[in-house]
Parts: structure tokens; sequence; C-alpha cells
């Protein structure tokens, strides 16, 4: 394959990995295989979560994991690690507050 065709052809790869990451955006329900390609995560990280019931997880059949998307969004987003700054501003603004209440 020469220069140009394998270039075209890394393209037209980049081009399907960005429609199936759209795809996925509005998917309301993942599979494992959709979970994993959405995480980044290996299959047995996966299952090791699933079996320990730590992430939110549909189970229908005797089978078939399912994970609604807003759900694993929201699990995710837990217990946020916030940067010095952000808790800096935070106290400084509670500290005005305080002291504006209690002049």
């Amino acid at each position: 394959m020469d220069k140009q065709n394998s270039s075209l052809v890394r393209l037209l790869l980049e081009k399907i990995d960005h429609l199936d990451e759209a795809a996925l955006v509005r998917k309301k329900v993942f599979n494992v295989t959709n979970l994993q390609m959405y995480t980044g995560w290996s299959l047995s990280k996966i299952y090791k979560l699933t079996s320990a019931r730590l992430i939110p997880f549909s189970k229908p059949t005797n089978g078939s994991l399912f994970f609604e998307r807003e759900k694993i969004e929201e699990w995710l987003l837990r217990n946020p690690s916030y940067t010095e700054d952000y808790i800096e501003e935070r106290v400084n603004t509670h500290l005005k507050k305080y002291n504006r209440n209690n002049s």
C-alpha cells in the first residue's frame, strides 16, 4: 500500500471511530461492549465491578448485563476531587457570608 492510500485508510478509520463515539453518546442503554468502548475499561474490570455490585447495572436475564448511560455518568462523577484553588475559594466565600451575617 502506498503512502497516499495508507493516509486515506487512517483518515477513514478515524472518521469511523468518531461516528462510533457519537452513536455511543446517543445511546440510552449500554451492553458490556458499549461500556467498554465508552469508558476504556477492560472486560475484566467491568465484570469485577458488577460482581462486587460497585457499578449500577441491570441483568434482566441470567446472562446479559446492561448499563443505563446516565446512571453510569452519575456514578463516574461521584466523589470529585477538587483543586486547592477551588477549596480555598469556597472557604473564602463561606467566611465572607459568615462575617456578613455576624457583623
